[in-house]
């Protein structure tokens, strides 16, 4: 979960941060100043070779990797990478995306670094990045990654978030479930529709499909969402709309993540997201290697494992992992589905669509 104006004013800020200050050096395992690469040392080795070099080093260092996250499983792959390396201890903040960024923006500004990798959002990691505070991962689990996955500046996708449109099951009976997104304008829907209060990158998307990909003008997208936002009430923060989907109190979801109605309906709630309202909205979760990290071995071991036999545990929490092959995996997302990433333009120009999510709920009933 964001709140769209604050996440947009850090992206703009990100700009700024860059410049500010003198940048902060680590110590590689050699005590040598790493201001350039502290993950050099590492580059050429793979296999065991990497491994055990990797958890020697992060043994002398501490034995221990800081991590920041907005992920509500992280525990999950802390469980699993605590299984395969029970020596070194993970250090996980967790909270939402926007405060992630914010923290590590300030402490970096400060030239205080705490954390040596973090995992989140790609809006928050891109403007990250932008702050020269990542270091692309060149490890050998990278060629396990889906081409979507990979070649996204100082970070890399390890999971991905799907954006769909689900039901509770008890309110939408079978054959009454919206057909297309242009349903969910019918009058029918008063009171009965959800989004989350700081998707505007997901509105942002959805808007730039419909002009972009189905041909629609500006302005008659804009008078769809506004027939649209007519029918809905706002939740903040999506296990809450997950929540109040599964309790029946409202009837549909514009923009839930798919492992949440999933995880409802494993466990016996009356929700469901196929037949698939297209199109399912993509948006990569990745992991980014702190340009200043306190424990670089640690913060490469961690990452390896995440990217690697990690991908399994993703799997098992039912998201979309970022590997192209997982044993057991089984896409959530039907065959020929039409799908759609992240608008180029809510990554360039994210405080304009901010502000004109912001503006058409203005207003908009809270739900529960």
């Amino acid at each position: 979960m964001r709140h769209g104006a604050l996440t947009a004013g850090l992206l703009a800020a990100g700009l700024i941060l860059t410049g500010c200050g003198s940048s902060p050096t680590t110590q590689s395992p050699g005590g040598q100043a790493a201001d350039t690469d502290p993950y050099a040392p590492y580059a050429s080795l793979t296999g065991q070779a990497r491994t055990d070099k990797l958890l020697a080093d992060a043994k002398k260092d501490g034995a221990q990797v800081d991590l920041y996250t907005s992920n509500t499983d992280i525990q999950d792959l802390v469980d699993g990478f605590k299984k395969a390396y029970p020596e070194i201890k993970v250090n996980a903040f967790r909270a939402n995306s926007e405060t992630v960024l914010q923290r590590i923006s300030q402490e970096n500004q400060a030239n205080k670094p705490q954390n040596d990798v973090v995992d989140t959002n790609d809006i928050e990691l891109r403007a990250l990045d932008s702050q020269g505070l990542l270091k692309p991962y060149t490890g050998p689990a990278a060629a396990g990654l889906k081409d979507a996955a990979k070649g996204l500046g100082g970070w890399t996708a390890e999971r991905f978030n799907a954006f769909v449109i689900g039901w509770n099951t008890n309110l939408v009976k079978k054959g009454q479930e919206p057909k297309s997104f242009a349903d969910l304008a019918d009058p029918r829907w008063k009171g009965r529709l959800s989004v989350e209060i700081g998707d505007w990158d997901w509105y942002a998307s959805m808007h730039t499909y419909l002009t972009e990909e189905q041909g629609m003008s500006q302005s008659d997208a804009d008078d769809l969402f506004k027939r649209i936002a007519a029918n809905v009430k706002v939740t903040k923060g999506h296990t809450v709309q997950g929540e109040l989907l599964s309790a029946g109190q409202f009837a549909v979801a514009l923009s839930v993540y798919s492992h949440t109605v999933d995880k409802a309906a494993k466990k016996g709630a009356p929700v469901a997201w196929r037949p698939v309202v297209e199109p399912v909205i993509l948006r990569p979760n990745g992991v980014g290697l702190m340009s200043h990290p306190r424990h670089p071995a640690a913060a490469l071991l961690w990452t390896d494992w995440v990217l690697g036999d990690g991908q399994k545990a993703i799997a098992e929490s039912l998201r979309i992992p970022a590997a192209t092959s997982v044993p057991g995996f089984k896409d959530p997302i039907p065959a020929g589905t039409t799908t759609y990433s992240l608008s180029k333009s809510a990554e360039t120009d994210g405080k304009r669509w901010s502000a004109d999510y912001d503006a058409l709920l203005r207003g908009v009933p809270k739900a529960g």
